[in-house]
């Protein structure tokens, strides 16, 4: 369930990205809408389609559990409440809309981390960065339209045992395949793509990490 909701929230994200490059510069840290945003707990990923599909709900992102949309009519309501689903929350849309931003120049990486926003790709002369709109601009860094399509990178990771292929796919990382490793030296290589955070994460398992290409 977790791993659909989060491929769920990357397309809603993409989709920010796509309206935002329509314009190259600073990045406009402001909601894209200005409808009032609710948030409804789901137990079960079928659920999504079912509200979507039937009930026709506008649905901004989801993010665990929760299933953030745009304000519902009075009978989308009813129905709601008929389904059995508790009344929907109101939430703060910058804390809802999540977008990628460039930072050009010097940056703080610490800071960008704890104020709970991703490190998507380093490059040489910028990071993109991704975030709740909200937690952006707390980085009070001026944040940009990224230039270009933000791409993983290719890479083989080494693990010793299988359940730790697991470990690496519950990152979000795309496998391509598994294979034993040849060399002996370690049980499996996995070849997959991956984000600079993911990477990280990959890397604090102690897990060896190379870099086919730096871009897909």
């Amino acid at each position: 369930m977790e791993k659909l909701l989060i491929k769920l929230s990357a397309v809603a994200s993409i989709l920010l990205l796509t309206t935002a490059c329509q314009h190259l510069g600073q990045l406009s840290l402001t909601p894209p809408s200005a409808a009032t945003v609710y948030s409804l707990v789901v137990t079960d990923p079928s659920e999504i389609d079912l509200l979507r599909q039937q009930l026709h709900l506008d649905i901004v992102t989801v993010r665990d559990s929760l299933v953030y949309f745009h304000s519902p009519s009075a009978e989308t309501m009813t129905r709601l409440a008929s389904l059995g689903y508790a009344a929907p929350r109101t939430a703060i849309p910058d804390d809802v809309y999540m977008l990628y931003g460039e930072i050009k120049g010097n940056y703080d990486e610490a800071t960008i981390l704890q104020k709970g926003v991703r490190i998507i790709n380093r490059e040489k002369d910028y990071v993109i960065v991704y975030g709740s709109i909200a937690k952006l601009k707390g980085l009070g860094y001026n944040l940009y339209v990224p230039a270009e399509e933000i791409r993983p990178r290719e890479i083989e990771v080494s693990v010793p045992a299988q359940p730790d292929i697991q470990k690496i796919y519950d990152l979000g990382v795309d496998i391509f395949s598994v294979g034993k490793d040849s060399t002996g030296k370690r049980g499996f290589i996995v070849h997959a793509t991956a984000f600079d955070h993911q990477i990280d994460s990959i890397r604090k398992m102690n897990f060896p990490v190379t870099i086919i290409r730096p871009k897909i």
